[in-house]
């Protein structure tokens, strides 16, 4: 069972545009998807979707929140989850996809959870260790968890042997390093602002070198659609390109990325082979219309398209 934690999931809407104009009243012609979505949501939805066993614990609250308990249990999708003390609405975020443009995301910030939220979450995760193969901790934090949270989740699974993916930003993700977690996987822009690396154009090589140096096994750091670099803490080095193809929506591939990387890993593949399965399974996401969604025939076919080259 694959762990998947994290304190922001969402009501997702996904909407279709002739095109969009600024200042201006923009009406959709198509909802294309009303769905549960966010980082954790994503990741275990696509855990799940390819054929592995995910355990999703969060924080939900209000009708929206309903909705996406709702959402989880008709997907047949496992989960824990903590209702806020205080009921406040999961948030609602919108995909526009404009015909004619590019795609636009409008995220809403989660609402504040409370010290007694964030003690029952920690404590579900913490018993739910015991029957996990992999720890996945994905997402900003909500307001009222504390940025060593992460930290504390990656220490509890290093005692019983869990090895911990950590897909987050900022104090968070740097808490985290410091408790040496097996993998880490930021984006460029992530691991320049967590790492205070320095000013001009962010360098891959540079950010992986430094996210190991703080304590990660692993690191893998996307550059967007140009692909990913890996490598470890003993100086091994990994290109991945991913394929060429015309993205409907690329929102959510990075949260795919990690929910193939684990299936692959539990499944015997070397982190490399992992990351590169992962990585297919981010392109069969970015040819859907409608975030964290993946079908398995399409990562079958995209995943000998993905080139893996080892630099070092």
């Amino acid at each position: 069972m694959i762990l998947c934690v994290g304190g922001t999931p969402a009501v997702q809407r996904t909407l279709r545009f002739k095109s969009l104009e600024p200042g201006a009243v923009n009406r959709p012609y198509e909802v294309l998807r009303v769905t549960a979505s966010g980082k954790v949501v994503n990741a275990a939805r696509a855990v799940t979707v390819l054929g592995g066993q995910a355990l999703l614990a969060t924080f939900l609250g209000g009708d929206s929140g309903r909705f996406v308990a709702q959402e989880l249990a008709a997907r047949s999708m496992p989960h824990e989850v903590i209702w806020t003390e205080d009921d406040a609405p999961t948030r609602t975020c919108a995909t526009l996809i404009p015909d004619d443009g590019r795609v636009t995301e409008l995220v809403e910030e989660a609402p504040p959870v409370s010290e007694r939220d964030v003690a029952a979450l920690e404590e579900i995760v913490t018993k739910s260790l015991r029957e996990a193969r992999a720890l996945c901790l994905m997402g900003s934090l909500p307001p009222g968890v504390h940025e060593d949270f992460y930290a504390r989740l990656t220490v509890a699974a290093r005692e019983v042997s869990v090895p911990v993916l950590v897909d987050a930003k900022g104090a968070s993700l740097d808490a985290a390093l410091a408790e040496r977690p097996f993998l880490v996987k930021p984006n460029l822009e992530e691991a320049a602002v967590t790492l205070d690396l320095p000013d001009g154009e962010p360098d891959a090589h540079a950010a992986v070198a430094a996210l190991t140096d703080a304590g990660a096994e692993w690191a893998l750091v996307s550059t967007g659609a140009s692909g990913s670099l890996l490598g470890n803490d003993s100086g091994s080095l990994w290109r991945i390109e991913p394929p060429a193809l015309e993205a409907q929506n690329p929102i959510g591939s990075g949260d795919v990325m990690a929910a193939g990387l684990l299936l692959a890993l539990g499944r015997g593949s070397t982190v490399p082979d992992a990351a590169a399965y992962g990585t297919a399974c981010a392109a069969a996401n970015a040819l859907t219309p409608t975030s964290g969604e993946v079908h398995p025939d399409d990562v079958e076919a995209l995943l000998p398209r993905v080139y893996l080259t080892r630099l070092a």
